[in-house]
């Protein structure tokens, strides 16, 4: 589930891994995961995978930004 440690660990291995390509803060990913849900081409590529995978991953970004302190809800591109 979404705030769970296998979840928590998933969302800081998808931090790591796009940490190679450029820096990705925080409130960066959850911008990320907003748009897997809300972008239809992202949406189908991850429930292409599993359904519904594209709203998991983001409530789990985003469980995860809180359990750090950041307010999801105004979580900036910085």
């Amino acid at each position: 589930r979404p705030g769970d440690a296998k979840a928590d660990a998933l969302v800081e291995r998808h931090r790591e891994v796009f940490s190679q390509y450029f820096p990705i803060t925080r409130q960066m990913q959850v911008h990320l995961g907003r748009m897997y849900a809300a972008d239809p081409r992202f949406a189908a590529h991850y429930d292409a995978v599993r359904p519904g995978l594209a709203v998991w991953l983001r409530d789990a970004i985003e469980a995860s930004a809180r359990a750090h302190g950041i307010d999801s809800d105004t979580a900036a591109w910085e």
